[in-house]
């Protein structure tokens, strides 16, 4: 935001008289106001918005003037980077007004793949925002439900293996599954041939340069020793006996004590 920017807006505030939907004001004298946490989560949910620190609305929008505004900035700085999740990303700047200097912060709307952001100390229900006319409103905890439901369907399991080929699948439960797909789903894969049923399945995806591998799902599901790959990778599997099969087990004289 250049200085002539600012201070048309503070010009609009001073007619309004109140702050509006996208800026929010703190006098800040005393330091960064922790309610700031809930316009950071309000704008990053909403359609973003200016915070200006350093003006007393109380006094008509008039320039009050910070102690420390470096140190303001980088406090700023700091609570949107380690107390909002995901973290805020705003552009801060250190500018002159009417002879005293004011912090303003840029704050950007989120991708809705990222929504809620929320305030860390108070959780995801309790710490969630929006901007709603001058204010910020917590969300319900059904809106936040919303919010997480319009992320989208997560497509990680998609990505490719860079330097990873064909040749690390396990060729028979390769076989295995272009015959299923070809039999149980015959519309769409019946008259592919080999290799296109495995891009069509996303076994098979374009990764770097356009340079075909494995995806990471593909990997998982068909590789011959993905551990070789992600060690860290492990599968726990727990069964639970049925009534019938549990009392087979038991020793026919066997007592039990409580």
């Amino acid at each position: 935001m250049l200085d002539a920017e600012l201070a048309e807006l503070i010009s609009n505030l001073r007619v309004l008289g109140a702050d509006i939907a996208d800026v929010e004001v703190k006098n800040a004298g005393g330091g960064l106001p922790k309610s700031l946490r809930e316009t950071l989560s309000a704008f990053s949910n909403t359609s973003g918005g200016v915070v200006i620190l350093g003006l007393d609305e109380g006094r008509g929008f008039a320039a009050a003037g910070l102690r420390d505004p470096a140190k303001l900035a980088a406090d700023l700085g700091s609570m949107c980077s380690s107390e909002m999740e995901p973290a805020v990303r705003p552009l801060i700047r250190v500018h002159r007004f009417e002879g005293h200097q004011l912090v303003v912060a840029e704050i950007p709307e989120l991708d809705p793949a990222q929504k809620p952001c929320f305030y860390m100390g108070a959780g995801m229900t309790k710490g969630s925002f929006v901007r709603v006319s001058h204010g910020d409103r917590r969300l319900s905890a059904y809106e936040v439900q919303v919010m997480l439901s319009s992320r989208g369907q997560p497509r990680d399991d998609e990505q490719a293996m860079p330097g990873i080929g064909i040749e690390a699948l396990d060729q028979p439960s390769v076989e295995a599954l272009i015959a299923r797909l070809r039999a149980s789903r015959p519309h769409a894969f019946k008259d592919l041939d080999r290799l296109a049923v495995l891009r069509r399945a996303k076994v098979l995806v374009a990764g770097q340069a356009g340079q075909e591998s494995v995806s990471l799902a593909g990997l998982l599901a068909l590789g011959s020793y993905p551990q070789e790959h992600f060690p860290q990778l492990m599968v726990t599997f727990v069964h639970y006996p049925t009534a019938a099969e549990a009392s087979s087990l038991q020793p026919e004289n066997a007592s039990w004590t409580m």
